[in-house]
């Protein structure tokens, strides 16, 4: 398997998107069912730039949340075809499920769907697309604990940009074929309150891949999930990526802005990073800067990571990252972390 083959299979696993991977989208999925995941842990020593003292871990998820999941799909002829997922995030460091005491059994996927020419259509609780957009255009991919982008955007310690689940509840999720380059998927997540038919999730989504180019735009406006309670009632959220793969050396960029009218606040962060071939493995570099104004006082905080991932086979790897990171206010600390991954 060459490196960009592997590049792309990982990122599928990690972000539970195949559109960073046309060629695994278009294949549909062999009929029954399947058994599948992937196991992360992670030794280190762990301090951000706002935490009175330092850390020492064993942890679960450094560069891939650990899951485990089943999928299947069945041939209805004429093209149709029916598919499911059904996946649990796993603490494989304690042997609990879900990525916290609050997640429900199967928090990564639960869906049903149909799928043709024509697109596909699926039911459930189901990754949202802006996630999976930040880790598809990110040379960490979609590493919940080591990536500054996803630390800075998605991780509720880093003061969190973006509000909601990185996975939405109730959700009706359209995603085109191919067409040109472009795919399209929009999301509709149910809020099922009471007489609040305006409680809802909505996604849309643009992906676009021509050769070694890629790019995305996505935009959201959240109304439930985490961080959506008094006196927050909704946030809008707009991103765009992108990436150039020169063989030697591949590249990564995104922007994201956020809006929180009700208490008054913006976001605006940047990504750049690089991944580049390195023996056995690759070397990721990436910095995120994350700007915060509010009513009372502004922040900026910005995160760098420098890490190697190395393969032992096409199903397991070793890592190594280091974290830097700086708060407005607080002194710069760095964070180091040792992990090794395998993917059934």
């Amino acid at each position: 398997m060459d490196m960009r083959a592997r590049a792309c299979l990982a990122a599928g696993l990690a972000t539970a998107s195949l559109g960073a991977c046309p060629a695994f989208a278009q294949g549909a999925p062999a009929e029954g069912a399947s058994i599948y995941g992937v196991l992360d842990e992670y030794v280190g020593s762990l301090r951000r730039s706002d935490q009175p003292g330092r850390t020492k871990v064993l942890n679960s998820g450094g560069m891939t949340t650990s899951f485990w999941g089943v999928r299947g799909a069945e041939d209805l002829g004429g093209g149709l075809q029916a598919f499911f997922a059904l996946e649990s995030f796993i603490q494989a460091d304690s042997g609990t499920f879900g990525r916290t005491s609050a997640d429900p059994y199967f928090s990564r996927n639960s869906y049903v769907g149909l799928g043709g020419a024509y697109g596909q259509l699926s039911l459930g609780r189901q990754t949202n697309a802006l996630y999976a957009a930040t880790g598809n255009f990110n040379p960490f991919l979609a590493s919940a604990n080591l990536s500054p982008v996803m630390l800075q955007v998605w991780n509720t310690g880093y003061n969190r940009a973006v509000l909601g689940d990185s996975v939405w509840d109730n959700t009706i999720q359209y995603a085109s074929p191919e067409m040109a380059g472009f795919r399209v998927s929009a999301a509709y997540g149910l809020g099922e309150v009471a007489d609040r038919p305006g409680r809802h999730n909505l996604n849309l989504t643009v992906n676009y891949a021509n050769g070694p180019f890629a790019a995305v735009i996505s935009a959201q406006q959240v109304k439930v999930g985490p961080g959506l309670a008094a006196p927050i009632a909704s946030q809008k959220a707009q991103m765009a990526g992108l990436s150039y793969d020169f063989g030697m050396v591949k590249v990564y960029g995104q922007y994201f802005h956020t809006d929180t009218p009700d208490i008054r606040t913006q976001t605006r962060t940047t990504q750049l990073g690089v991944a580049v071939p390195a023996g056995a493995g690759r070397v990721m570099a990436s910095v995120a800067r994350t700007q915060r104004d509010t009513p009372l006082a502004d922040s900026r905080r910005t995160t760098a990571a420098l890490g190697y991932d190395h393969y032992l086979s096409k199903r397991t790897d070793l890592y190594a990252v280091y974290l830097s990171d700086r708060l407005t206010g607080y002194a710069r600390r760095g964070s180091l972390a040792l992990g090794v991954r395998h993917r059934f």
